[in-house]
């Protein structure tokens, strides 16, 4: 037996793996359906409650690092109280979360215009 009886090339027949073009089409699934979103309350109470927390412990902390520290930074020297350094070390950790969210959303909105730009040219070529 040679290869060409056992794959089909020249007796016009097609290899098992493949469909059958003439056959009918495979049946196509149904995208599920798009179920409504309920929302219920703002979340305002609960953004409410974890604020007060915070709030309550950093007056907790603030009420018990009173004590003065000496900041060295090359040539200056400054006395401030402990809390102070730490809301300052916070407040710069926001800072910069926040900018680095900025980055990666602005970046983000890009690649999302560039996908919805190219999608919208191949239709228009196909077309």
């Amino acid at each position: 037996m040679n290869e060409s009886e056992t794959t089909g090339a020249n007796t016009g027949e097609r290899p098992e793996s493949l469909p059958d073009p003439t056959s009918e089409p495979m049946a196509k699934t149904s995208p599920a359906p798009e179920t409504e979103r309920v929302l219920i309350g703002t979340g305002v109470f609960w953004g409410l409650v974890v604020g007060l927390l915070l709030a309550a412990v950093l007056i907790i902390l603030a009420a018990q690092n009173t004590d003065k520290v000496t900041i060295n930074f090359l040539a200056w020297e400054y006395s401030t109280p402990l809390i102070a350094v730490i809301l300052v070390v916070l407040l710069a950790g926001v800072v910069l979360d926040e900018l680095a969210g900025l980055v990666y959303r602005a970046r983000r909105r890009h690649t999302l215009t560039d996908r919805r730009e190219l999608k919208r040219l191949q239709k228009k070529r196909n077309s």
